[in-house]
């Protein structure tokens, strides 16, 4: 079967004509200066195959080499489409530069056709390659199918041209005219119309994509404070538990309350109220990482989500919020503080069980005075003279009634502190993992002592207290030699013994059998 070129420039006119029309009616100069762009490039890609099409009536000048530097511009508006859509700045000699030294190189060599075609295949595969490497390029990630569909347009017209370089390069008389019907020359225009079709509908959706992006963002965010919305934290957090199940990575929860608010509203009014919100968020937000979620619960009231963050973290960090608040000068010369409830989450959490454990610590902290940080359930308290760090207290409501038990819980506590001054020291690792054995020793020997004792007490439980027991000690020394090793983080190593461990197990979860004493 044949193949008429001239016809498939015809197609090849049509369907760009019909893109720019297309592309053309919907776009907006102000808004969308990079859909404007791409609609040149359009309309130049339509005059140059309309001049293609008339190569032999029209004078060479115009169909050969007014014709290609208008290709190679079209590329160049291309270029400068994504270039604007990805917010880079492209330099102008990157975009002049290709059809300029073209039309000059063009110029000599009006008479030698397959040089023309070695030179333009060069040019207009360099440009190709240029926007490649933009949409490539790692630091500024595209996400979404548009970019691959442009990508694989792109990808077309760079095979085409470089096996019609090639091609001539091999036979250099195989080509005598723009519309000598070989089969290099039908692959590489039925290759620039699957090319254009693939670039135009990616760059389109890759435009309502980033569109569809944008309105999912401000969907998620609180329009007044700019932060997050409990859409986004309610999304976010179940991701949190699945990674600390499937990895046991810690995360933990700040529930946030203004103290008193209502009166700022009462007093100032609305507007300074709100102004006093967004100064809050700003003042929170410097706090916190970036990774980090602050997301607006409703009214005064405020969720910070902790990735990666046990206790050990996540307790200094609720007492360097709450201290920012209180130091910060709001609108008008204001003064406001902030109550905070500290919950990490465990194993055995929901989202709703979680969340109700934080606003409990906040309902403790509100009810105790407010401006102040509650841990949930935990022996903990702030040493504010020295490091500002949180460590275990004794309170005598953990006693058992037991002298052995109490007593050993009360040494695992002392020992728990060593450990986090020898980190907070940076001491060797070699001695914050010995000290890190000492206490796994410590504790195996304490839960082989307490079985002893809940088994005489005739304790309904002990079977899968026994095998909490079991897991814990496997996990801790398992950790202990992945932070030996470099593998874990002190952090994580803490979160364990000093949470987990320590504070969930030995003064929580050992409570149950108290009364059986």
């Amino acid at each position: 079967m044949t193949i008429h070129i001239p016809t498939i420039f015809l197609i090849i006119i049509a369907t760009a004509g019909t893109l720019t029309l297309s592309v053309g009616s919907v776009t907006r100069a102000k808004e969308h200066k990079e859909l404007l762009l791409w609609t040149i490039g359009l309309a130049l890609h339509t005059l140059v195959y309309v001049l293609f099409f008339l190569r032999g009536q029209a004078p060479e000048f115009i169909s050969v080499l007014v014709a290609n530097t208008a290709l190679s511009a079209s590329y160049s508006f291309f270029t400068a489409a994504i270039g604007e859509f990805l917010h880079r700045q492209i330099f102008k000699v990157v975009l002049v530069g290709p059809p300029l030294v073209l039309a000059i190189i063009f110029s000599f060599l009006m008479d030698d056709i397959s040089a023309r075609i070695i030179v333009s295949g060069l040019v207009f595969s360099s440009q190709c390659a240029w926007v490649l490497s933009f949409l490539m390029n790692r630091k500024r990630i595209v996400s979404g199918r548009g970019k691959y569909l442009v990508v694989a347009g792109l990808t077309v017209i760079i095979v085409v041209l470089s096996a019609r370089i090639l091609s001539v390069m091999i036979k250099p008389n195989d080509i005598s005219s723009m519309l000598h019907q070989t089969p290099i020359q039908v692959a590489t225009f039925f290759g620039a119309f699957m090319s254009l079709i693939l670039m135009s509908n990616g760059f389109v959706l890759m435009i309502k994509e980033r569109a569809d992006e944008h309105i999912l963002q401000m969907a998620m965010k609180d329009r007044l404070t700019g932060v997050w919305n409990r859409v986004r934290l309610e999304e976010e957090a179940p991701q949190e538990i699945a990674r600390l199940e499937r990895y046991g990575h810690p995360t933990s929860l700040l529930m946030v309350d203004l103290d008193h608010f209502k009166q700022v509203n009462d007093q100032y009014g609305h507007a300074t109220g709100d102004l006093v919100l967004k100064e809050f968020c700003a003042v929170v937000q410097s706090c916190i990482r970036t990774t980090d979620i602050l997301a607006r619960w409703g009214g005064e009231e405020f969720v910070v989500l902790l990735p990666n963050s046990g206790f050990v973290n996540a307790a200094p960090l609720a007492e360097r919020i709450r201290a920012a608040v209180e130091k910060h000068e709001f609108p008008y010369g204001l003064r406001v503080t902030a109550s905070i409830g500290l919950a990490i989450c465990q194993p055995s959490d929901s989202w709703s069980s979680w969340l109700d454990r934080a606003d409990q610590a906040l309902y403790r902290a509100k009810s105790t005075g407010r401006n102040r940080v509650e841990v949930e359930n935990a022996p903990t308290e702030f040493d504010t003279s020295k490091t500002n760090i949180v460590q275990l207290v004794w309170r005598p409501a953990y006693e058992s009634g037991n002298a052995v038990i109490d007593t050993q819980h009360r040494a695992l506590l002392e020992h728990s502190n060593i450990l986090l001054q020898a980190i907070l020291d940076n001491r060797e690792k070699s001695e914050i993992s010995q000290l890190v054995d000492c206490l796994i020793s410590d504790i195996e020997q304490h839960f082989k002592d307490e079985e002893a004792i809940f088994q005489k007490a005739g304790y309904s439980d002990c079977k899968h207290h026994i095998e909490l027991h079991e897991k814990l000690i496997d996990r801790a020394r398992r950790l202990s030699d992945h932070f030996f090793n470099g593998q874990v983080r002190d952090s994580e190593l803490l979160h364990f013994i000093m949470y987990e461990m320590v504070t969930q197990h030995i003064l929580i979860e050992d409570r149950k059998y108290f009364s059986m004493l």
